[in-house]
């Protein structure tokens, strides 16, 4: 079964803005963090677009759940542009590499902005159980649509180089 380019694109799409309200890590508050904050302190969650259960007044944790959603909406208006402008080879490949590298950098970033939290968890940060969620799953499907893409606009751009090669060495009598 293949699937046309552009209709990868609008799932791509929809999974990027899915991934806003979506959990990606579930930091589940322990009986150390219980007994220093007090048993009403909330689990953390990492959303895509968002976290539940600290502080975003804190400028570290404002600033980096701004900077995820402002990654996740590049990625989303990239997604539209190169279904957009598919026929302009530079810009639909450079902006799907660009996805690319986004998508490949999240792990890092994702494991930098845990560790943050966690270190600015004080007490109870000692015995914080981290969990994936269903956000990574997003993630994974994402990273394998856009390698499909990268694939198809690739093949594609093959195609019409040997096509117009084929066309040049023509004898037209």
């Amino acid at each position: 079964m293949s699937l046309d380019i552009k209709y990868l694109l609008k799932i791509s799409i929809v999974l990027y803005l899915l991934t806003l309200p979506m959990p990606f890590i579930w930091l589940e508050i322990g009986p150390l963090g219980k007994e220093y904050y007090g048993d009403d302190v909330p689990d953390i969650y990492i959303l895509g677009g968002y976290i539940l259960g600290k502080d975003t007044n804190w400028w570290a944790i404002n600033i980096a759940y701004k900077l995820q959603l402002f990654f996740i909406a590049i990625a989303t208006i990239n997604s539209l542009l190169i279904y957009n402008f598919l026929n302009n080879k530079k810009i639909s490949i450079s902006l799907t590499i660009t996805n690319l590298v986004l998508l490949v950098l999240f792990p890092f970033w994702l494991k930098f902005y845990t560790q943050g939290i966690i270190n600015n968890s004080d007490g109870a940060a000692t015995d914080l159980k981290q969990h994936y969620s269903f956000g990574i799953l997003l993630w994974l499907l994402l990273t394998f649509i856009e390698i499909i893409v990268m694939n198809k606009i690739l093949k594609k751009v093959n195609t019409e180089i040997k096509t117009q090669k084929y066309n040049h060495n023509k004898i037209v009598l």
